[in-house]
């Protein structure tokens, strides 16, 4: 039995995890240009990407901790 077919459910899920975590940054992304321009400024890479992992490691905190210990 292969790899991927034993641990099916653990490459999807991970596929699923990579696929949400691209959407989020992606969509993060558009919304920090739009409040940007709201503001009269323009958008800066660096201050995008600090807010945005904050953001990433709060939910990742507050969310996927708390289940992984609630599973254990």
């Amino acid at each position: 039995m292969s790899v991927f077919r034993k641990y099916a459910y653990a490459w999807i899920t991970v596929a699923f995890f990579l696929v949400s975590l691209g959407l989020h940054w992606y969509f993060g992304w558009l919304s920090y240009i739009d409040e940007a321009r709201e503001h009269g400024s323009t958008p800066e890479t660096s201050a995008y990407l600090y807010e945005m992992a904050r953001d990433t490691f709060e939910n990742w905190q507050s969310r996927f901790l708390q289940f992984l210990w609630q599973g254990v």
